[in-house]
C-alpha cells in the first residue's frame, strides 16, 4: 500500500465527513464530487471505520480535473521557472478559486 495514496484517500474521506457532520451536504456534493448516497454512510461511519476505508490500492476517490484548467495553467506558467512544488501549489490554488 501506498502511503501517498493512503494520505489522499483519508484526507479526502475526512474533509468529506466534516462537510456533512457541518450540515454542509450539499458542498460535500459540489466541491468534492462526493455521491449523494453516500452522505448517509459516511455521516455513520467512525473514524476507525475511514481509516480502513482509506487503506485500498486506488483512490476511493474520482478526481475532477478539466483539460481546460490544465491548459490555462500552462499556458500561464513558465514549466522550467518553477520547482515542481510551486507549480502544484499554483495548479490547486486556480482550480480552488474557479470552484468559488
Amino acid at each position: 500500500m501506498n502511503e501517498n495514496l493512503y494520505n489522499l484517500n483519508l484526507d479526502y474521506l475526512l474533509v468529506a465527513k466534516e462537510l456533512i457532520a457541518a450540515g454542509e451536504d450539499h458542498k460535500a456534493v459540489f466541491y468534492l464530487g462526493l455521491p449523494p448516497d453516500a452522505i448517509s454512510i459516511l455521516r455513520q461511519m467512525s473514524i476507525k471505520r475511514i481509516r480502513e476505508l482509506a487503506r485500498s490500492d486506488c483512490l476511493r476517490f474520482v478526481p475532477r480535473i478539466n483539460p481546460n484548467h490544465w491548459a490555462e495553467f500552462m499556458a500561464t506558467q513558465s514549466v522550467n521557472a518553477d520547482s515542481n512544488d510551486q507549480r502544484a501549489k499554483a495548479l490547486m490554488m486556480l482550480l480552488v478559486n474557479e470552484n468559488r
